[in-house]
């Protein structure tokens, strides 16, 4: 899941957010099964009650009794039906148990009086209170604290209720103090035990809420960890080539089975497939050798990313895939995977956008660069070679042919073949070419060429929206590449590489790499290819 915000579960976080889910995990799970089976257990015994109230066949004279037991069985329905359908809320659930456990002593309190009004041994009731106890340690969901008071309470309250009617009409032949000891060493006895029992359940809890944090954090990280290693892997292969090499992959993974060994050369199959009706773009600065010549390596990557990050908008604007970038030479397709009708428009059409934006950054900048833009239509074969490293690449003849258009090409114009035109269905003007005055390849072939005119060149110019230019002693101690380098900072396009935003990482350290001496060319080391010196 990359994400906005904070992550629910931050691994190794601790404090008060951690404290407050815990407590909310805690609550939850006192809400569920716990509380359900003690208002369930309390119903069925007030309904005892009210039983063996009318089976004794006095009901007129336990009318205490049968009221409490009603009102009891009442409160008890009701709160089964609210947390039972989930509509008593986290911060009503204590006010709940409390209205539970004072649900409980009234209800014992009665049976005592009930109990002194028959002349009956009123210290029958020590169960029944101690079940109370042993409900607000275990069933109700008070904290410790909580549990201790209603503990604490409960014990001495039937303590307290017990000397006062025993000491005022004590029963011959009884040690009331001895009974009351008695008394206090049971309920002591089940305090301890209570608490003990919330102590190691509270501790277990945790444990538990802690593991599950854990487990939570983990299969989120695996989830982002998963999500970025499919960006990388789409960042370098097209989506349909991706999901055929996974699939075979893990087929492979489940033929090994359980062996530790497997081998490293992944890439068995030719992932190659041929496409018919599509077409190729090939781009390529012009004059931009000279503008390299000037600049520092770092300033060199750094403009090239952000020219071509530009390029891959307009690239995705009109629907072309882009197939590789070769120094300043940068070439797209149409039409793959997917089929396109109008692949030749897309291709011609990314092709003007792309003259447009450099005659952009020359009249903002003054840098004397253009673009030469070559596209034919065709049949290619595309797909992925290689065992240990895959490359992704397009083949065949057209491919060559497009690339010897952008080579023929005039800089500012798009050069296309006879075979674009074709699928263009008059979408655009056009006027001869004259490739084959300009490529010997083209004139043995006996390929007749076209320069596409741009619509936008017979329109009036809008309004510049370009940045100000330096005037002054400015213009003259601001180099090219320092110009042009602002300016492409100004589009706000998205880079290739995101990790260049923090161009001090480019540099290698050493302080000639990143001032070149005067009439030294710098060309970064692994950073462009063979083209950029074309």
């Amino acid at each position: 899941m990359p994400a906005k915000g904070r992550y629910f579960l931050n691994e190794g976080e601790e404090g008060p957010d951690r404290d407050a889910l815990y407590e909310k995990y805690r609550l939850t799970s006192q809400h569920g099964p716990l509380l359900l089976t003690l208002l369930l257990v309390a119903i069925a015994a007030c309904a005892a009650l009210v039983g063996i109230a009318f089976g004794r066949g006095e009901p007129s004279g336990q009318q205490a009794v049968l009221a409490t037991a009603f009102l009891a069985l009442a409160v008890f329905a009701g709160l089964y039906v609210l947390v039972f359908v989930e509509r008593l809320a986290r911060r009503w659930l204590r006010a709940s148990a409390l209205l539970i456990w004072g649900c409980l002593l009234a209800l014992g309190y009665v049976l005592v009086f009930d109990a002194r009004r028959r002349a009956a041994c009123a210290w029958e009731q020590v169960p029944f209170f101690l079940f109370v106890v042993f409900v607000a340690y275990t069933l109700l969901p008070f904290t410790m604290r909580g549990a201790l008071a209603a503990g604490v309470v409960s014990s001495a309250s039937h303590l307290l209720v017990l000397s006062t009617l025993m000491g005022v009409s004590p029963p011959p032949g009884v040690r009331l103090w001895l009974q009351l000891l008695a008394n206090a060493v049971v309920f002591l006895g089940g305090n301890l035990a209570g608490a003990f029992h919330k102590r190691q359940m509270q501790g277990a809890a945790r444990e538990l809420f802690t593991y599950t944090v854990k487990c939570i954090q983990i299969r989120r990280k695996l989830r982002v960890e998963k999500r970025q290693q499919e960006n990388l892997l789409l960042s370098v292969l097209p989506a349909h080539i991706s999901m055929g090499m996974k699939l075979t992959i893990i087929e492979r993974l489940k033929e090994c089975g359980d062996r530790r060994y497997l081998p490293d050369n992944n890439f068995h199959s030719l992932y190659v497939k041929r496409h018919q009706n599509v077409s190729i773009l090939y781009a390529d600065i012009v004059g931009f050798t000279r503008l390299a010549s000037d600049c520092s390596p770092k300033e060199l990557v750094v403009m090239l990313n952000e020219l071509f990050g530009k390029f891959d908008q307009i690239a995705k604007a009109n629907e072309c895939m882009r197939i590789k970038i070769l120094g300043d030479c940068y070439y797209c397709v149409s039409g793959l995977p997917v089929s396109l009708p109008t692949h030749a428009r897309n291709c011609v059409q990314m092709g003007l956008d792309i003259c447009e934006a450099i005659k952009q950054v020359r009249e903002a900048t003054g840098v004397d660069i253009s673009m030469r833009v070559g596209i034919h239509s065709g049949n290619v074969l595309c797909g992925v070679i290689g065992l240990r490293k895959w490359q992704y690449d397009v083949w065949s003849h057209d491919v060559s042919l497009a690339n010897r258009m952008e080579a023929a090409g005039v800089p500012g114009r798009v050069h296309i073949t006879e075979a674009t035109l074709s699928h263009l269905d008059q979408a655009y003007e056009v006027e001869e070419g004259h490739g084959q005055l300009r490529d010997p390849y083209l004139k043995e072939m006996n390929i007749q060429t076209y320069l596409v005119i741009d619509p936008r060149s017979q329109q009036p110019p809008p309004p510049s929206q370009h940045l100000p230019k330096p005037k002054g002693d400015a213009a003259l101690k601001m180099r090219a590449s320092l110009r042009m380098t602002r300016y492409l900072e100004s589009w706000g396009a998205q880079r290739p590489f995101a990790h260049l935003n923090q161009r001090e990482s480019v540099s290698s350290g050493h302080p000639s790499a990143a001032s070149p001496h005067p009439g030294q060319k710098c060309v970064p080391q692994g950073a462009v290819g063979g083209r950029l010196l074309r």
